[in-house]
């Protein structure tokens, strides 16, 4: 009597299409994990960036202040070879020497655990301008800039960054710079 299945014909195709179909659900969700880990670090990342962009605006204010406030105090690069590349040599290093800290200016600092710096260049002698720079107004003559010259005026180039750069501590470093005009 012969049985209703033929067991010798069977060859598991049912056994290797499920094993297939769970190997690819398992690669599935592992490349779903990974992204998502990855947009989560991502985030991180970009809100550390923005806690050290607002520390190193507000050591900018702070350089401004200290410029237009007559309390200057950095380095003259009007000196005759002066070494004065565009940004500080050490911006993005470890060393401090020539930085000031500005912990009255500071933000997030309980969250970074940095204070903002800035570096204070005297860039040199330029040509100022009028209050309000009425000079280059068609109605000058209403407010008395015929014939006058405007001041001269120093400028100073501002460096700021959010902290001193820690490998260690794996943090955002954000450096900015502002050129500033001050009448004399």
């Amino acid at each position: 009597m012969k049985s209703l299945v033929d067991w010798t014909h069977q060859r598991g195709a049912t056994l290797v299409v499920a094993l297939v179909m769970l190997l690819i659900t398992t690669m599935m969700g592992l490349a779903s994990i990974r992204g998502t880990a990855l947009q989560e670090r991502m985030a991180g990342n970009m809100y550390d960036r923005s806690l050290s962009f607002h520390q190193a605006e507000a050591a900018l204010i702070a350089g401004e202040d200290t410029v237009l406030g007559d309390t200057w105090a950095g380095k003259d690069c009007t000196v005759a070879n002066a070494d004065c590349p565009p940004i500080p040599p050490n911006t993005f290093t470890n060393d401090s020497s020539g930085w000031t800290r500005v912990p009255l200016y500071s933000v997030n600092n309980d969250i970074t655990g940095a204070v903002p710096q800035v570096f204070i260049e005297r860039m040199g002698l330029v040509g100022g301008s009028h209050e309000l720079s009425v000079e280059d107004s068609a109605n000058q003559l209403q407010y008395g800039a015929v014939g006058s010259t405007p001041p001269d005026a120093m400028q100073y180039r501002i460096t700021a960054r959010s902290g001193t750069p820690d490998p260690a501590a794996e943090r955002s470093v954000v450096a900015l710079q502002v050129i500033v005009k001050k009448n004399l």
